[in-house]
């Protein structure tokens, strides 16, 4: 069992992961990153695509009006308030600082023709404030702070799947993982530990995360004893997810797309109320990418889902978006879409698309302070799997300045613990029982293909638990998940080709657990949560994070009121798809 200590371990290579390594090791500390694939590569972040991927900055080119205090409120007023605004205010006001770092390290951000950082609308802005290098933005900022990690004194550990964290006496000494390559045991003692997994995007159907992206942070944080926020409020958008995945945007709703089902029907007319035509949805979901109750983009995704979740999509779980009717004039409206599309072999002159309502972010996580603190002492998080920044809808962009604003705060408050730490006592026995349940799972002898089971998982959630959840959705997706867990815990059959997986399923049902627990919680609709029985956004009674934390083996569900001392919510009791 090959063992390494360190002062600082950075769990993740993505966009947090590696700008959390290059702060941590600006004082001085050991810092170890480890990856679940290859560095630069793999995660979320140089993995997305879409239209005009953003790094959401209010510099004021795109508007002289704008400012970091104008970005923080359309942070807290998109979220809905169910946000910790000490948290949103610090990203809009670190975000600019963070951006020129960027800059600094050589990411190549879109001017304009006076030489000024172009800056276009996103989703729920108020003003021109997404920077970006076009659909690879995420992957060109991956690209330049893997060079900077690659050439610092910082260890890095590849193929490396974290498995649990090491918790003695409620404080975190690392994690206990293994080598996808030889499936080996691999622990990491460390003095303070900053999560940077990612999302939950691979335990649904459709999304447009890459494999693995399995909720493993979250898991691991609950069960050593971390709480999760938020975890009812997602993400969704219509998407391409098959061969290639790709967000479809503003502009290729502009181009007034036609969509029909499996049988040739065009459909979203039949979904829209007499006072709201095709043109207006088609207006609103230019402004408007995720699925949302806020305004009438939503009644899209609900057509699109409801279409497929009825046997009206194709075999596969599509429906059509055809765009053929346009011709050239994509090239000239969509260049980015048309760019990214046609160097992976679609042409959308000429042919249909197959889109989905696809998971795209998780807006909640493990919760986290102002330093990046979760509960567990010594333990931090940043990016997508830190909870509390984001509430019921995400201004567009958010996602990457989140990041690398938390990114950096989380490496140097953990290289500042770890100055001052020592390492606890006990962490081989904790490591020790942690290999020793690995190597218990890899002997499992049971009559279920791990790989399947995960796909029958996927569809179980995705149908029940994304874009219309009720009540009775949602007690089933729970049943099945119980019934899940029963089979992933005892009857599996496991081997040296499906072991990964099997310690996937285990996170799966963990995090999809606390996940529902929260969706059934919330008795109204909210941002992207959406509860058909329940559909009306209540701010009297609803105005509160739904908080989960793990005791006794079981969930327990917490409701806290935010603070809300900068802006607060007029109380209304709103109905969906209103402005």
């Amino acid at each position: 069992m090959e063992v390494r200590k360190t002062d600082v371990l950075v769990i993740g290579c993505g966009g947090a992961g590696c700008r959390a390594a290059i702060e941590a090791k600006k004082l001085g500390v050991d810092v170890t990153l480890i990856c679940r694939g290859e560095l630069g590569i793999s995660g979320c972040t140089p993995n997305s695509a879409s239209e005009w991927m953003a790094y959401s900055v209010a510099l004021g080119f795109g508007d002289v009006k704008d400012s970091p205090e104008e970005h923080f409120k359309d942070i807290v007023t998109t979220g809905a308030y169910v946000l910790d605004q000490e948290l949103a205010r610090i990203i809009a006001y670190e975000a600019v600082d963070r951006f020129y770092d960027l800059v600094g390290y050589g990411v190549p951000f879109l001017k304009d023709v006076n030489g000024k950082f172009l800056q276009l609308m996103s989703d729920g802005a108020t003003y021109p404030r997404a920077c970006g290098t076009g659909a690879d933005t995420g992957k060109r900022i991956v690209e330049a702070l893997a060079s900077i990690v690659s050439d610092s004194d910082i260890e890095i550990y590849e193929n490396v799947m974290a498995v649990d964290l090491i918790v003695e006496h409620g404080r975190a000494y690392g994690a206990v993982g293994i080598n996808l390559t030889n499936l080996e045991p691999q622990v990491f003692v460390a003095k303070s530990t900053v999560l940077t997994t990612g999302g939950l995007g691979d335990i649904f159907m459709h999304s447009v995360y890459p494999s693995g992206m399995s909720g493993d942070g979250y898991a691991m944080a609950l069960r050593a004893g971390a709480r999760l926020i938020n975890m009812e409020f997602m993400q969704i958008g219509p998407c391409i997810t098959s061969n290639v995945k790709f967000d479809v945007g503003g502009p290729l709703w502009r181009l007034k797309p036609k969509l029909y089902n499996r049988d040739g029907e065009e459909f979203l007319k039949r979904y829209l109320p007499n006072n709201i035509s095709i043109d207006d949805v088609y207006r609103w979901k230019s402004v408007t990418f995720p699925f949302t109750i806020r305004n009438p983009s939503g009644l899209v995704d609900v057509a699109c889902f409801t279409e497929i979740s009825e046997g009206r999509g194709t075999p596969d779980g599509y429906v059509y978006f055809d765009l053929t009717h346009v011709g050239d004039e994509i090239v000239e409206k969509a260049p980015y879409a048309w760019k990214f599309l046609s160097e992976h072999g679609l042409d959308l002159r000429e042919q249909p698309i197959k889109i989905a309502p696809a998971v795209q972010h998780l807006n909640g996580g493990v919760l986290i302070n102002e330093r990046a603190e979760t509960d567990v002492k010594g333990l931090y998080a940043a990016g997508e799997v830190a909870g509390g920044q984001h509430g019921a809808d995400r201004p567009g962009g958010n996602s990457l300045a989140d990041c690398q604003v938390f990114g950096a705060r989380a490496g140097r408050y953990a290289a500042e613990l770890a100055k001052n730490s020592t390492l606890g006592y006990e962490w081989r026995n904790v490591s020790e029982g942690i290999v020793g349940n690995i190597n218990r799972i890899a002997e499992f002898n049971g009559i279920y293909e791990p790989t399947i089971v995960k796909e029958e998982l996927k569809r179980v959630l995705w149908y029940n638990a994304t874009v219309v959840r009720t009540k009775a959705s949602l007690l089933e997706a729970i049943e099945s998940v119980g019934r899940f867990r029963d089979i992933i815990f005892n009857r599996l059959r496991v081997n040296s080709k499906n072991l990964v997986i099997a310690l996937e399923l285990r996170n799966i049902v963990d995090v999809s657990a606390a996940m529902l627990k929260a969706m059934l919680s919330r008795e109204e609709s909210r941002g992207g949560h959406y509860r058909a029985d329940y559909p009306f956004r209540d701010d009297v009674n609803w105005v509160k994070f739904v908080v989960i934390r793990s005791f006794n083996d079981d969930l327990v569900i917490d409701f806290i009121k935010p603070k809300t001392a900068y802006l607060k919510p007029n109380p209304l009791v709103m109905s969906v798809f209103m402005d």
